[in-house]
């Protein structure tokens, strides 16, 4: 503890502090004058927000004095498969926590962002020029190449762990799928399958709604849409055994089959094959149903399940 000539607070300097199993690391607690709670510099260590309390309960409210937090950590663990190394912010604690930061997703893909509190939380927003290295390092999809993404992250209300999410990325190639692979295959699309082996199958926008918790993620509604193809997907991957269970529809040649997309799911045109895919994530079983190519987009539903609800 260092003190100032008048006797005022200058430093406290903790070699560590451990609280609740979501913190551990050095901490720095520097005096700001009469009245004022001391800023708190955290220089290294790791933090979890799985089980952090920020936000929640009674933190303080709209009047609540605002302290200053300077991050230097090693790790931050956001969720089991999802860990920021070298992360970086400056933040205002008070009723929730607010700022802005910067991190890599497993070392390797860097990443801007904020925070803000939301729903007893914190909600993040991430956005990155290179969306496929992203997805790699978060454990989420290994076939996409390149893209700009924003992903928000919103933390669901007495779920630990547990985060409602919105995709949104742009001018992404998905190359070396094997699922998208024998599903081409199925359906005989020739130039799409030396696409996807080739350059990648380009899709100028690609949005997702899901819920991710610590072992599955269960895409509600996503869809891709680029010029040679659209799909539309929802189900569950779970994150522990990397399998599957995934249903959609792909309508090839979009920039002429999606004129019918009006009556249709974002993603599907008039004329598309349903498919799903099952088991590992690696080598998925595909199966296609042919008779609903020849059923108009506005009754494709009578072909499919509802998507999944998170929970049930």
């Amino acid at each position: 503890m260092r003190l100032n000539d008048d006797g005022s607070l200058d430093a406290i300097e903790l070699e560590r502090v451990r609280a609740g199993g979501w913190l551990d690391a050095p901490v720095t607690l520097r005096g700001r004058g009469p009245g004022l709670p001391p800023a708190v510099r955290i220089g290294g260590g790791t933090v979890d927000l799985r089980s952090a309390p920020f936000g929640r309960g009674n933190t303080g409210g709209a009047g609540a004095e605002r302290v200053p937090l300077t991050l230097a950590l090693d790790s931050l663990q956001v969720s089991d498969s999802i860990r920021l190394a070298g992360f970086r912010a400056d933040l205002q604690s008070g009723a929730g926590l607010t700022g802005s930061f910067t991190a890599s997703v497993n070392g390797k893909s860097p990443i801007t962002g904020e925070v803000l509190p939301q729903a007893g939380g914190t909600a993040f927003r991430i956005r990155s020029d290179e969306a496929g290295k992203v997805f790699r390092e978060a454990g989420l999809l290994k076939t996409v190449a390149g893209g700009d993404m924003t992903l928000a992250l919103a933390p669901v209300s007495g779920q630990p762990g547990s985060y409602d999410g919105a995709l949104d990325v742009t001018n992404a190639r998905l190359r070396n799928a094997p699922g998208i692979a024998s599903l081409l295959d199925a359906i005989s699309i020739v130039g799409l399958l030396d696409q996807l082996e080739g350059p990648g199958i380009l899709f100028t926008e690609v949005e997702a709604r899901f819920r991710l918790t610590p072992d599955q993620l269960y895409l509600t509604r996503s869809s891709a849409t680029g010029p040679s193809m659209g799909i539309s997907l929802d189900g569950t991957y779970n994150l522990g055994t990397s399998r599957l269970d995934l249903q959609g529809v792909l309508s090839p040649i979009f920039f002429l089959n999606g004129i019918g997309s009006l009556l249709t799911r974002k993603g599907e045109g008039l004329i598309g094959f349903n498919f799903s895919l099952t088991g590992p994530a690696d080598q998925p079983n595909v199966g296609v149903n042919p008779l609903s190519a020849l059923t108009p987009g506005m009754f494709r539903e009578i072909f499919r399940r509802p998507a999944p609800v998170p929970g049930e």
